[in-house]
């Protein structure tokens, strides 16, 4: 019985312990101590077994956050997440995991908050988890859960602002904020992806451009093992031409694919039936003002082997 109900869970603790960690090989881990941990338990002796399991797993997560941050201030170059691909494509339960909060931009805002933060803003907005219970998980009062949170939030509000142009008194259109709306806000259809791909292909700077906002941001994560921008690029201008010459040199032979997953669309650059680049967006307003370009080969293992 006991591992019935850890079985049912672990797709949700997966996924919180991705959200904590930006890897699915970290986030495994996480869920693996959690549970030799409920082994060693009573399970029939605790009230709330899915809250004992959300705790463990996020204070695991916790102490965990704060050596993979150590380990990112020595990456090659810019760090980003993981792409989320689901691997319980095929539990009902994952229908329970929010994906809309596993973009590529709502964890990257995530990144902003310190460990407990991160723990109360997910455990609250993902989770449903009121004050008193995630003051338990964070081993402190619930009044202190609240104040932890309110700075979450506040820093989430500000980073969106920030974001959009917006004063962060100022939050309407501001939905990146919310994990409930952020996927769904801000991933491209494949509508659109197909537009992108077509401005990419026409080598054109200027096409590449009327498909961007003003305000574009563009980050590479090559991981010192793949070739890419290591300069964080700001502007139409420099995205477009950035764009536009890259297609030149490196992706005009390579094929191409589309991957919609629940949190990210990805458009796939291929060669030999192996992924070398993955690119996803973030829409506002209806302009892409968040490119994420992946070339790491460990972080795209999760693309491999393609579709056909």
């Amino acid at each position: 019985m006991s591992t019935a109900i850890f079985e049912q869970l672990r797709p949700r603790l997966f996924a919180l312990a991705f959200r904590m960690l930006g890897s699915h090989a970290d986030a495994e881990d996480a869920v693996q101590d959690v549970w030799l941990r409920w082994q060693n338990t009573d399970a029939a002796s605790l009230k709330d077994p899915v809250g004992w399991l959300v705790r463990v797993c996020s204070n695991l997560c916790l102490d965990v956050l704060k050596s993979a941050r150590r380990r990112r201030e020595n990456y090659v170059g810019n760090w980003l997440p993981e792409p989320w691909v689901n691997p319980f494509a095929n539990d009902t339960e994952a229908a329970l995991m929010d994906q809309d909060s596993l973009s590529q931009a709502y964890l990257m805002m995530l990144e902003k908050l310190s460990p407990s933060e991160r723990i109360a803003l997910v455990l609250h907005d993902v989770f449903d988890w009121d004050h008193t219970a995630i003051a338990k998980a964070l081993g402190n009062q619930p009044n202190n859960a609240r104040q932890i949170l309110f700075r979450a939030r506040r820093k989430m509000q500000d980073q969106g602002a920030s974001e959009q142009g917006k004063p962060a008194t100022d939050m309407r259109g501001v939905a990146a904020v919310f994990p409930s709306e952020a996927g769904r806000a801000q991933r491209l259809k494949r509508d659109d992806l197909a537009d992108f791909i077509a401005a990419l292909q026409s080598g054109r700077a200027d096409r590449i451009a009327a498909l961007l906002s003003p305000d574009v941001m563009l980050q590479s994560d090559g991981g010192g093992k793949a070739s890419v921008n290591l300069n964080i690029l700001f502007g139409t201008d420099h995205v477009a031409r950035f764009f536009a010459g890259v297609w030149r040199k490196n992706f005009a032979t390579s094929d191409i694919l589309i991957r919609e997953s629940e949190a990210d669309s990805w458009v796939l650059f291929a060669r030999d039936g192996v992924v070398h680049s993955a690119i996803t967006f973030a829409v506002n307003n209806g302009s892409i003002d968040r490119v994420f370009v992946h070339r790491n080969p460990d972080k795209l293992a999760v693309f491999q082997p393609i579709d056909s």
